[in-house]
């Protein structure tokens, strides 16, 4: 591979800290607005523990979910990365 063709190396530590990031904001919206988990993760037509891994940054919602909260919390898909 020549050099301009290198992957591009993103430290584990950064990705984290992103994760972190995203998870808390995603858990503060819904606790800002008073909602259960549970009736959150019907509305989105996921299992409680999938939007609970969310909010632990253990992994991540697809576009859809997403959007979806974005409705659900009543905000901009992009306020979940404000303050990232």
């Amino acid at each position: 591979m020549k050099q301009s063709e290198s992957k591009i190396d993103v430290p584990d530590e950064e990705v984290k800290k992103y994760d972190r990031a995203f998870a808390s904001r995603m858990k503060s919206l819904r606790d800002d607005r008073g909602l259960k988990r549970d009736w959150v993760a019907k509305r989105l037509g996921v299992h409680y523990n999938t939007l609970k891994n969310w909010e632990l940054g253990k992994a991540h919602p697809g576009t859809r979910e997403l959007l979806a909260l974005s409705k659900i919390y009543h905000v901009e898909p992009e306020d979940f990365f404000s303050g990232i």
